[in-house]
């Protein structure tokens, strides 16, 4: 039954990436079609976005193509110019998405609060959540439902996405994987996320050892990071799958979905394990936990970030804003082996 509270026809959302916060916003989107399932629901979203999601029943996608940015904002305009939308959600702060807004006709056009914006953003809506310090990315999204006065008892905690690729066809092209394994996923698009090769190795290593599953290391077909997986694997001892490069974010999907466990640093793969289901053990410095860990796993992590805080920028947590990263050199060495290793043993002693 559609929410009464408010008479919604026409709703759009605005968001276009990257690929993690899309997977932060599938809990708004869930909840904000269960809550008005009779409303027609548009989201402009990135072209590669909107591939891994594949489709959402009720959801129309309005596909933003970063390839061809101007040809993309003419597009868009011409196609939402005649229609009027009840409230437009405006759940991304960049120049782009303040000029796609400009195209948009809607009574509402809700926004962040002031504490996070930048690049404008304030001035491209005419109403803003309200502010709350630190709160993970999935609940902020989440806070901009509280305009319809949707309670948070009926928010639907939903990250279930349709999966492309089956088991049988990554058994296909690699048998192994017919065995128990974990994905290592290293990389970070931002460097200063990775951590150090050697630590890798030696955890990667000592979960093979200790509980005789096999590792899958995966990354992008970016030349850096295949490099950087070349050289995690010639520091170990054990003999990992590597499929780095050479599988798509479907297999991907399908890959995480179906291991024991995956360790990452903040990246989109981290959020793929929490569309997947799959535990996920992220290793956190730079960016925090509390804002943009994995949201089912978060007691799995390690971090280190305040502590990064207090030690290279010398703020209090409280003292630092929302989207505040410690991006100087060296900050993922203070995660320490033995952490990690810690976190580890404690998943599998749960008879994981």
């Amino acid at each position: 039954m559609q929410n009464s509270s408010q008479k919604i026809e026409n709703i759009l959302i605005l968001r276009t990436s990257s690929l993690g916060d899309i997977c932060h916003m599938l809990p708004f989107i869930f909840t904000l079609k269960n809550e008005y399932p009779k409303a027609k629901i548009s989201w402009i979203i990135g072209e590669s976005e909107a591939d891994f999601l594949q489709k959402i029943d009720g959801i129309d996608f309005v596909i933003f193509d970063k390839k061809n940015t101007l040809r993309s904002y003419m597009r868009i305009a011409s196609e939402l110019k005649n229609i009027k939308f009840d409230i437009m959600f405006l759940m991304q702060v960049s120049l782009r998405a303040n000029i796609i807004s400009l195209f948009i006709n809607s009574k509402i056009k809700l926004g962040y609060d002031f504490a996070r914006s930048s690049d404008l953003h304030s001035i491209f809506s005419n109403k803003k959540i309200e502010s709350s310090k630190h709160s993970h990315v999935v609940d902020v999204f989440l806070s901009f439902l509280n305009i319809l006065n949707i309670r948070k008892e009926n928010f639907l905690y939903s990250w279930d996405i349709s999966e492309k690729v089956e088991k049988s066809d990554l058994l296909t092209k690699y048998p192994d994987l017919k065995n128990e394994y974990f994905v290592l996923s290293p990389c970070s698009r931002s460097k200063d996320r990775n951590w150090l090769i050697d630590r890798y190795a030696l955890i990667a290593d000592y979960i093979k050892e200790s509980y005789g599953i096999n590792c899958v290391i995966s990354s992008s077909k970016d030349e850096f990071e295949k490099n950087f997986v070349k050289k995690i694997i010639k520091k170990m001892h054990s003999s990992p799958i590597n499929v780095s490069g050479k599988i798509n974010l479907h297999e991907l999907y399908t890959l995480i979905k179906n291991s024991k466990l995956l360790i990452s640093p903040d990246s989109g793969p981290i959020h793929i394990g929490t569309c997947a289901g799959t535990p996920v053990l992220g290793l956190y410095a730079v960016t925090n936990t509390v804002r943009a860990g994995p949201y089912n796993s978060i007691d799995l992590c390690v971090d280190k970030y305040n502590i990064a805080l207090e030690k290279f920028s010398q703020k209090k947590p409280e003292e630092a804003n929302w989207r505040y990263k410690n991006n100087q050199k060296d900050v993922m060495n203070l995660i320490s082996a033995d952490e990690v290793i810690q976190k580890i043993d404690k998943f599998f002693s749960k008879g994981n």
